[in-house]
């Protein structure tokens, strides 16, 4: 379970969020301001007591304090795309750990920069596809960019992002034709 809220405060957007990624695991608390790192806090639960009724009722504190729920529907697809040769089990297993890497540090990043949260990973017909939901595709881009950069993750990376209208925006290679595989 994941709960996302943010709130204006003058020419900045403050956000909370609060998520369960481990079962019987703590649950991590970040806030901060939108696109910055912002500070996160775990939160261990006592066996018997109900996660989302504990999560549900922080929420309702920050619904209190001037705070909205992002819903769904408010947020936008991101994809990054690694190809592989399909005839090429290596090259298959390769694109798949690289898939995977990328999904977990990139949630993280946008766990703790307010901007979202992984929306899944599929492997297969020629391709390794992470996709995100984000606020704000601008600060999403540049903190995947510079990520996928320091961990050396950009040979061969497709980003893009998906419209209103269902077609899809290529944020690098810039002004690519991205197609989803």
């Amino acid at each position: 379970m994941k709960i996302l809220m943010i709130k204006k405060s003058g020419n900045k957007t403050l956000f909370w969020n609060i998520s369960e990624y481990l079962f019987r695991g703590p649950i991590t608390i970040v806030s901060g301001t939108l696109g910055i790192q912002g500070k996160g806090e775990e939160q261990k639960l006592r066996f018997w007591e109900n996660r989302k009724k504990f999560m549900k009722s922080l929420a309702d504190e920050k619904a209190n304090q001037g705070y909205q729920l992002v819903e769904e529907k408010d947020l936008k697809k991101v994809y990054i795309q690694y190809r592989y040769n399909e005839e090429n089990e290596e090259e298959f297993e390769m694109t798949e750990d690289k898939s995977h890497m990328v999904e977990e540090i990139v949630e993280e990043e946008l766990m703790y920069t307010g901007n979202g949260y992984a929306y899944g990973s599929e492997i297969g017909a020629g391709a390794g596809t992470s996709t995100f939901q984000v606020l704000d595709i601008e600060i999403a881009f540049n903190s995947i960019w510079k990520l996928l950069s320091e961990k050396k993750l950009t040979e061969g990376v497709e980003i893009a992002f998906e419209t209103d209208e269902g077609s899809y925006v290529s944020l690098y290679p810039k002004g690519a034709v991205f197609e989803l595989v």
